[in-house]
């Protein structure tokens, strides 16, 4: 293994992520191959001077991140591109018993038991009116028309998203669109940016995909506009992936000048954007897309998910005419055509108000539930939208993120730091996402809340504090 460690070793900040960093620079640049075995770790200590534990913590930093795999008795290796490891609150290795954990951990809208008989009405009435290419067609691929119709009409009406039925593509939810949109316009290897905390399903698809993830400045409103003029400068990029709508994991919501403001730094750049605006509907009707503001360099991507009911992946790609017949290849490539039937229950809730009258109930609750955690954060700093389904906590000094998930963990209350959203190898922001949708009882929501809250009102236990 040749890497240069000494420009990296030469960054302010610990020496083990510095390490970490440049393991990762080295495998996403070609230098480091899928299957080669690390060095020793007290090999590589003594190359670089530093203690086994510096390269011990390097290691797992990286494994943590998806780039290495640590075996017993066989030693590190490097991953595929599409072997990186799910985030801790992903994996389910073992079942969890659900009457006495809580789950903060992952994003989940909540699932009344009126959406339960609203979906168990829609199968009955199915039954008597559905069409029989619902189950017998094949094509067209981008999707029956009349599906596609109904959702055109309500993706210009209800979100502002221009384009027509011509220029929509059904999909299997709005990850399988974000995959089509960036293969589309994306080769192995170019750069595309996206904002310096994204969601984890972007970074698992930049390994996927090979290409390379940058990550943007961002404040309390998403991307900065300078930063991004600055690194479109710097990279040159083909594409950037934006949430301007309640970004996972901060919840960061551009304003409409905001948006003008990041549209314009994407026209002089001429960049290809990818919009990801799944969390639309969890927001009050009035904020204009990205997409609007360029639309022939745009790529909308938006799905039911998060607003009504999480088993109903019907996903919306919106294609800038050019690039239709170069997007159409892909979605045959990976699934042929999205599942007619899902779409079948869609339009009748896009048709008759339920997927409006579904997201201005998940709106109520998750406001409802908004003000618990204010409540019981009241003296921690935090952020959240009102209608959003998380919050991110800042924590006290005297707690580490990691150190929190596990001893929360231990008292049956997951969560999930900001680590898997990070697209570089920085040091963490000392931050906590937590997850208000997926625990369905609001009474057994509040006891995890503030069975947080008295942990962080308290120090870690000793066998709990890393020692540097």
């Amino acid at each position: 293994m040749t890497i240069d460690f000494a420009r990296y070793l030469a960054e302010s900040g610990p020496r083990y992520l510095a390490i970490a960093r440049a393991l990762s620079q080295a495998i996403r640049q070609g230098e480091l191959l899928p299957g080669t075995r690390l060095p020793p770790q007290r090999e590589l200590a003594d190359t670089l001077n530093v203690s086994v534990q510096t390269i011990s913590r390097a290691y797992a930093q990286a494994e943590r991140m998806g780039l290495v795999q640590a075996r017993v008795g066989s030693g590190t290796w490097v991953n595929s591109q599409d072997d990186g490891r799910d985030p801790t609150y992903l994996s389910n290795s073992s079942p969890r018993n659900t009457q006495t954990t809580i789950d903060l951990s992952i994003a989940h809208p909540i699932c009344p038991e009126a959406h339960d008989r609203r979906f168990r009405d829609t199968l009955t009435q199915l039954a008597d009116m559905c069409i029989a290419d619902v189950i017998s067609a094949n094509r067209p691929i981008a999707g029956l028309l009349h599906h596609r119709e109904q959702a055109s009409d309500w993706l210009r009406k209800r979100l502002g998203v221009p384009g027509d039925a011509d220029t929509r593509v059904l999909c299997n939810g709005a990850t399988h669109g974000l995959m089509l949109a960036i293969s589309t316009v994306v080769q192995h290897g170019d750069v595309v940016l996206t904002e310096a905390l994204t969601d984890h399903g972007l970074i698992a698809l930049s390994r996927t995909l090979g290409f390379q993830l940058r990550g943007v400045a961002i404040d309390e409103q998403g991307i900065l506009p300078e930063a991004l003029e600055l690194a479109c400068r710097r990279f040159q990029p083909r594409a950037i992936c934006l949430t301007p709508t309640q970004l996972n994991p901060t919840g960061a919501t551009m304003s409409e000048s905001r948006r003008d403001a990041v549209a314009d730094v994407l026209l002089r750049h001429d960049v290809w954007l990818i919009e990801d605006d799944v969390h639309a509907l969890l927001e009050p009707p009035g904020l204009t897309p990205l997409t609007a503001r360029l639309p022939q360099r745009s790529f909308h991507v938006t799905s039911l998910t998060k607003s009504t009911v999480p088993g109903l992946r019907a996903g919306y790609l919106s294609v800038p005419p050019a690039q239709f017949h170069h997007t159409l290849p892909r979605l045959r490539a990976t699934c042929w055509m999205a599942t007619p039937l899902v779409f079948e229950i869609a339009g009748i809730w896009l048709a008759d108000g339920t997927v409006e009258e579904m997201a201005s109930t998940q709106r109520e609750l998750l406001a409802e539930r908004q003000q618990v955690a204010t409540r019981v954060f009241s003296q921690h700093e935090y952020s959240a939208r009102p209608s959003s389904l998380h919050m991110w906590l800042t924590l006290p000094v005297s707690w580490r993120a990691e150190e929190l998930r596990l001893q929360a963990e231990q008292e049956g209350v997951l969560l999930t730091t900001a680590t898997p959203f990070m697209v570089e190898q920085t040091p963490a922001p000392r931050r906590i996402r937590l997850s208000l949708g997926a625990e369905p009882d609001i009474i057994r929501l509040e006891h995890g809340l503030r069975q947080l809250a008295e942990l962080l009102d308290d120090t870690p236990p000793p066998m709990m504090q890393i020692i540097y």
